[in-house]
């Protein structure tokens, strides 16, 4: 029933206005209006985006919030509210052209992002000039993050904002069917080969990084260096004390997986030189796709010291003998063996999902979305208790590899995310402080030193996606056909006997905090499942929930 004295035309048009109204109040439907978007393809699953907002978006947003502020600001000599707005400009023009770029270009990017109905991955790069650089006349633009941007840019004063970005996106594809799939169990027991590897890893544990004192490089040890870089003749870029390991790495977006070979033999003051094409998201914009020359000398080398298997060494761990060691090393591998075994019917269904999903993925992939694989699976690894001397091994291997190997563990992060949406899967902050409990306490640290570590780089997603991809799997193993079977010891089988076994989670007696390092088996399992992290970083995140989540809105 109409109100009186309302037709209902009326009606309908207050309802319109209404529905205009509350459109207004949303600042992203609002900015989608204004700006203008470009969109090119900028490489393999990459986008990229120009932005323009115009004059009239930029001065509404400086108007709303001088609004406000000139309400409430204090100025000397006027009473509350009734300063002048240029006297208020001219007291918090600075801090009010901070908050504002900032919501203008946050809301920009997620309006374009939305109108171009782009689902990407992780947070924006935009090519800018960093503002420790910007008094350079030939200092040239690159890609930054956000943060960086927003520190370096200012707001014009006159005219429209223009700014140019690049995303990676998402690919589509569809899912094979996620119940009857065909799971092997394998029965595998533990033998005296992975104690002896074992307790090579406890004593890794202790061991540390010393210099090399007139010695030269061997497989696995620490080189610090000073690294330039040089295309056509022309130094495009230097770093001093850097820090590589004598093995495969990925430096300056560049694979050197024969790294460890050339610089194998060398001694402090010695150079190697090497040459590689920088890759499509190389920093130096005008390098990209180039042959560039590395020039390395070093400057000092370190290698990893073991303690000898002594008794102050067994006493340190609560044993009074190593055989006394090796019995309970054997009852806790024996202990983790279901672990091992289900994360070996995981890998089953990472496989059957890679092998019957159709999703291609091209090799020139961004040394950015690399990484990011490679710290879900340095993560994963933290979960399981591996060293992390050996976690950097694999990571390194991982980044240098990252044709196939990361083609395989990106290509199944999507698989799992489109999973996990399917079946509405999630993570609840509980689940995750319980993971980064289990971490900490498999290293012998604090819950807050780990997830602080974890925030750095990340990792707390990572985290995140790791017990969600897990949830995906066991919902597959759950509605699998299971068919037990004691693996061949030779050939093929050897190796899914050893993939299959357990990593011991500690060697550690009632009383002892000392944990011990995940078993033999730890190496091989993790390299088959995907891309690797890179130099020595512990891996970061939060304990809040993950998620990517775009730039936060101010």
């Amino acid at each position: 029933m109409a109100a009186k004295g309302i037709t209902g035309s009326q009606t309908d048009g207050d309802k319109a206005t209404a529905d205009e109204a509350e459109e207004e109040q949303d600042p992203k439907a609002l900015m989608a209006k204004a700006i203008d978007v470009k969109v090119a393809d900028a490489g393999v699953l990459r986008k990229s985006l120009t932005v323009t907002v115009p004059r009239d978006a930029i001065d509404r947003e400086l108007d709303k919030e001088y609004g406000e502020l000139t309400r409430e600001a204090i100025v000397p000599g006027f009473r509350r509210g009734r300063a002048p707005r240029r006297l208020v400009e001219k007291r918090f023009g600075g801090e009010v052209g901070a908050q504002v770029q900032t919501r203008i270009v946050s809301n920009a990017y997620l309006a374009a992002i939305e109108k171009q109905d782009l689902k990407v991955l992780g947070d924006p790069l935009i090519w800018a000039v960093p503002k420790d650089k910007q008094s350079d006349p030939q200092a040239k633009e690159q890609l930054v993050e956000m943060t960086t941007y927003l520190q370096g840019m200012k707001l014009p004063t006159e005219g429209s904002l223009q700014f140019r970005c690049e995303v990676e996106v998402k690919p589509s594809f569809e899912l094979p069917k996620l119940e009857g799939v065909e799971i092997e169990k394998p029965l595998v027991e533990i033998n005296d080969d992975d104690i002896n590897e074992q307790v090579d890893r406890l004593r890794s544990r202790r061991g540390h990084f010393a210099p090399v004192v007139d010695g030269k490089v061997e497989p696995n040890d620490l080189v610090v260096c000073d690294l330039v870089v040089s295309v056509g003749g022309k130094e495009v870029k230097k770093q001093d004390n850097v820090t590589l390991a004598a093995r495969a790495q990925r430096i300056e977006t560049v694979a050197f997986e024969d790294f460890g070979d050339t610089i194998k033999g060398a001694k402090v003051g010695d150079s190697r030189a090497l040459e590689g094409t920088l890759g499509d998201d190389y920093d130096v914009e005008d390098a990209r796709g180039k042959k560039a020359k590395f020039e390395i000398k070093i400057n000092d080398i370190k290698r990893l010291q073991l303690p000898p298997l002594d008794k102050a060494f067994l006493e340190s761990f609560g044993f009074d003998s190593e055989k006394d060691l090796r019995e309970h090393l054997r009852r806790q591998m024996e202990g983790e063996l279901s672990t091992a075994i289900s994360r070996g019917m995981r890998g089953q269904a990472r496989k059957y999902l890679l092998d019957n999903t159709k999703l291609d993925l091209p090799e020139g992939l961004s040394s950015r979305t690399v990484e990011r694989a490679v710290v879900r699976r340095i993560v994963e690894l933290q979960r399981q208790g591996v060293p992390m001397e050996e976690i950097e091994k694999h990571a390194d291997e991982l980044r240098t590899s990252a044709t196939e190997d990361a083609l395989a563990e990106l290509k199944l992060h999507f698989i799992l995310e489109e999973v996990a949406e399917k079946l509405e899967l999630d993570v609840n902050e509980e689940e995750l402080n319980a993971q980064i409990a289990s971490i900490a306490q498999m290293y012998g640290r604090r819950f807050d030193r780990v997830r602080d570590d974890l925030m750095k780089n990340n990792g707390i997603e990572s985290l995140y996606l790791q017990v969600r991809d897990d949830k995906c799997l066991d919902h597959v193993i759950k509605h699998a056909v299971i068919k037990e079977s004691k693996p061949d010891i030779k050939g093929k089988g050897e190796k899914t006997e050893k993939a299959a076994k357990a990593k011991p989670e500690k060697a550690e007696k009632a009383e002892t905090a000392e944990k011990s390092d995940k078993a033999p088996a730890a190496k091989k399992e993790a390299k088959a499942a995907a891309p690797k992290p890179e130099k020595k970083k512990e891996s970061g995140g939060e304990a809040a929930k993950p998620a990517r989540k775009p730039p936060s809105k101010k």
